[in-house]
């Protein structure tokens, strides 16, 4: 921006005498510098509720897994004896003030020792990701869309016993 205004000084003092031609160089000058302003575009998450696992009881020979997928169902991998049926997947409502598309990255902070999160999932527009991050997808807009998760959590056979509360980031980002 500093460049422009330069410019403009130094030709606004030599070559460009006419009054109006001063005048339609000012309106020039504006012109390029609301260009250069930054926009800001606004992505909003919403969660409708946190992905949740049940509690169950922990296996003492092998690894302890609990799969609670997109839809809200127990995988079949699940092999833990279940003490409440207390589980469903995350869901949140994705809004966004533009149509740029958008990337979505979701992967586990590994915060619980021993416990960790697999299989990651993602459902958006009627499709289901594995990967991430997954770039180009369609812009949810205004009226938002619903983006469902899901995982594997799997506790090894040596974590501790008691409850544990594995955390995981989710972001969108438009391009």
């Amino acid at each position: 921006m500093l460049r422009i205004t330069q410019l403009f000084k130094i030709y606004s003092q030599g070559c460009f005498l006419n009054p109006s031609t001063k005048i339609m160089m000012s309106i020039v000058l504006l012109g390029l510098t609301s260009l250069s302003l930054p926009a800001s575009a606004t992505v909003t998450i919403t969660e409708i509720q946190p992905l949740k696992y049940p509690s169950v009881i922990k296996n003492l020979t092998s690894s302890t897994t609990v799969t609670v997928n997109w839809k809200g169902k127990l995988g079949g991998s699940t092999n833990a004896t279940l003490l409440d049926n207390d589980y469903h997947q995350g869901r949140y409502l994705v809004t966004s003030d533009t149509s740029s598309p958008i990337t979505i990255n979701f992967f586990q902070l590994a915060n619980e020792a021993k416990i960790n999160l697999k299989t990651l999932r993602v459902r958006y527009k009627n499709k289901t990701y594995k990967g991430f991050p997954v770039s180009g997808l369609d812009n949810p807009g205004l009226n938002g869309e619903y983006l469902d998760i899901g995982a594997k959590m799997v506790a090894g056979k040596k974590s501790s016993e008691g409850q544990k509360y594995p955390q995981y980031t989710l972001t969108i980002e438009e391009q």
